[in-house]
């Protein structure tokens, strides 16, 4: 590495520190104040609240290094352009992308760090953060109770299932409805249940209402029958595949992409379209590249002034770029979950767009 790398790179990175800690210390404050009230009210342990905004780190990290990545470059570029030493490198033959280098360097391996983390640390830390919230500040949940999900659909050839709760370490739902079909495929029966438990002889309805339709002949009118059944077993009744009952409402930010795409293929093979999984999936690999395309976009407007400057005129376009950037992120995001842009294109396309917007400054910039 030469000299005038080394120099480079201890200036980013002190800025860098200083920004990513500063904006660190921002957020803390504000959601210490914002939640300080919750905390009071139910009375949480001291340590708990720790535990809480500690585990909040790696996801808050996460979510403002690229804008602490922007404002370190501007900042750096500001200062040697004050003290006129971009002038003095470009007179020396050093060209502007060799001067960049040291920078994309640095975009490149957080953007790495920022992936390998949300694999390891950043799904640990951020369901610890969210059960904390959840159970010991808002008592949304118990222990028991961690298990149980919402809103779980599974279906079969024949039959259409439909759990207001279900808990598959329990082998318990709530709010049953089930529709049978014959082999015709034309509905034959539905059931609705307060509750069911299952087990291996079969499933057991508690307060059941079963309502069979029947027809004289193939093109004759239908009737029905209607029962209330108390207690109703069905015996051999299969209980849900393996895995349905598994936390599938869980934040994306608390899954790895394993995970994810392990919650992926589960829904395909039951014949779903996971629309929004396959898009967070694709996020998953997009995101962690915001830091490497902030510095594209910063480089350029770091080098506009050759000399003088203020720290504040740089920084003001920069932000004013990176809050553009995140507002395309997330709105590229609503686009794909609504099915009208493919996954994949959604995931990358705000990346490709600024990463070309970059190169597009850079044009501008005097060589």
């Amino acid at each position: 590495m030469s000299v005038i790398s080394r120099y480079l790179l201890s200036l980013f990175l002190k800025n860098l520190g200083l920004c990513l800690l500063g904006f660190l210390a921002l957020y803390f404050v504000v959601d210490f104040i914002e939640k300080f009230s919750g905390f009071m009210e139910n009375a949480t342990p001291l340590g708990s609240v720790l535990i809480y905004f500690l585990a909040q780190i790696p996801t808050v990290a996460a979510l403002i290094l690229p804008v602490a990545t922007l404002a370190s470059v501007l900042i750096t570029l500001v200062v040697l352009a004050r003290n006129s030493e971009i002038v003095a490198f470009k007179g020396s033959g050093v060209s502007l992308w060799k001067l960049s280098a040291p920078f994309i360097g640095v975009g490149a391996a957080l953007s790495l760090l920022v992936f390998l983390m949300g694999n390891t640390v950043t799904p640990k830390a951020a369901e610890t953060a969210n059960r904390i919230w959840d159970v010991e500040v808002k008592k949304r949940g118990t222990t028991e109770k961690e298990r149980e999900v919402k809103d779980v659909w599974s279906r079969d050839l024949r039959l259409i299932e439909h759990f207001g709760t279900y808990d598959e370490s329990l082998g318990e739902a709530g709010e049953v409805s089930i529709l049978f079909f014959d082999e015709n495929l034309r509905l034959s029966s539905r059931l609705e249940a307060q509750r069911v438990f299952f087990s291996p002889e079969g499933a057991t309805f508690f307060e059941a209402a079963v309502k069979s339709y029947r027809a004289p002949s193939p093109q004759g009118p239908r009737g029905f029958t209607f029962e209330r059944i108390p207690k109703y077993f069905r015996p051999g009744f299969p209980s849900p595949p393996p895995g349905l009952g598994r936390r599938s409402n869980v934040n994306p930010e608390e899954q790895s992409v394993g995970e994810l795409a392990e919650s992926v293929k589960l829904l395909e093979a039951e014949g779903y379209n996971p629309v929004r999984q396959v898009v967070d999936l694709n996020f998953k690999f997009s995101r962690p590249f915001t830091t490497l395309i902030m510095i594209f976009v910063g480089l350029p407007i770091g080098f506009w002034r050759e000399k003088g400057g203020s720290i504040a005129m740089g920084l003001v376009p920069g932000l004013l770029l990176s809050f553009l950037y995140l507002v395309t992120l997330e709105l590229s995001r609503s686009v794909g979950y609504a099915g009208y842009l493919p996954p994949f294109i959604a995931a990358w396309l705000p990346n490709c767009f600024f990463f070309l917007l970059g190169l597009y400054l850079f044009s501008y910039v005097r060589q």
